[in-house]
This record gives C-alpha cells, sequence and structure tokens, in this order.
C-alpha cells in the first residue's frame, strides 16, 4: 500500500472550527447587546437620582419658606402639541398634570446638572419626588418611564 501525506485540513474538521466560531460569535453579540443595555439603563437611573435629589432640595426649601417660585420647569397643563407628554397623560403615567413640571436643559442647568443632557426631557412631581422619563425605556415589549420602576428593573 502507499502512504499518502495529508496536506491541509480537513472537510469535516473546517465544518467543526466555523460552528464552534459561530456559537462563540453568537454568544459574544448577546453578552454585549446585554451589557449595552445594562449601561444605557444605569445611565438613566443615575441621571433620575441626580434629578430627584435636586427636586427633594428644591421642593424642602419651598416648604420651608412657603414660596414654590422656585419650581424648575414648565407645569405639564402648560405644555401644548407635545405628543409624548399627551401619550404619557392618555396612558395614566401622569396622574395629575397640575403636580408635574417638565424639565429643559436651562432648567438642568440652573439646577447645577449640567452634565445631564436632555434628549427627550425629565417630568417631575415636587410634592413626590417622583421623576419620570420621556422617553422611556423599553425592556422585553413594555416601557418603562419612572425612577420608580426602572430601580428594580433586571437586563437579562
Amino acid at each position: 500500500m502507499k502512504k499518502t501525506e495529508e496536506k491541509g485540513i480537513t472537510l469535516v474538521t473546517l465544518v467543526v472550527t466555523i460552528i464552534v466560531m459561530i456559537i462563540i460569535t453568537s454568544v459574544g453579540i448577546y453578552t454585549g447587546t446585554s451589557i449595552l443595555k445594562q449601561t444605557s439603563l444605569q445611565n438613566i437611573n443615575t441621571n433620575m437620582m441626580l434629578i430627584q435629589a435636586k427636586t427633594k432640595t428644591i421642593s424642602e426649601q419651598a416648604k420651608f419658606n412657603k414660596d414654590t417660585s422656585n419650581y424648575k420647569g414648565i407645569k405639564l397643563i402648560e405644555v401644548v402639541g407635545n405628543e409624548k407628554i399627551d401619550e404619557l397623560v392618555s396612558n395614566h403615567i401622569v396622574e395629575d398634570e397640575e403636580n408635574y413640571y417638565l424639565l429643559s436643559q436651562n432648567d438642568l442647568n440652573e439646577m447645577g446638572l449640567e452634565k445631564i443632557q436632555i434628549s427627550d426631557g425629565y417630568i417631575v412631581n415636587y410634592d413626590t419626588d417622583e421623576i419620570i422619563y420621556v422617553k422611556g425605556f423599553k425592556e422585553k415589549g413594555q416601557t418603562y418611564y419612572k425612577l420608580s420602576e426602572m430601580k428594580s428593573l433586571k437586563i437579562e
């Protein structure tokens, strides 16, 4: 019998190598996507907690001075033509427009929160210290708006 030298890689070895690479890549993509989503949620939570801390300070000063003129933002009842705000009100995310204020970038700057950049806005309630992210955070087909909802949210 003749002895032949095999040069190169067999088809079976090639297929197995490709399958292993596909599995490793898909796990990496899934993990990366999950990490990015978790980071985004943490960023939103941090911003909302910073805003909440400032609104508590402003609220306490207002109660002490019996003067709410230092509240930052525009009352929601004065906001006209904003589809996202209208949607939040119609879906009962915002229950009482009279007590909620929409913050602008200028309001955040005046509160000393210049590093928080508003993409769609934040709504605050100075009486309950509730913070609402107008854009919301989507996870598993559901959208979360309130800080109280997002604090306990886990990304899988």
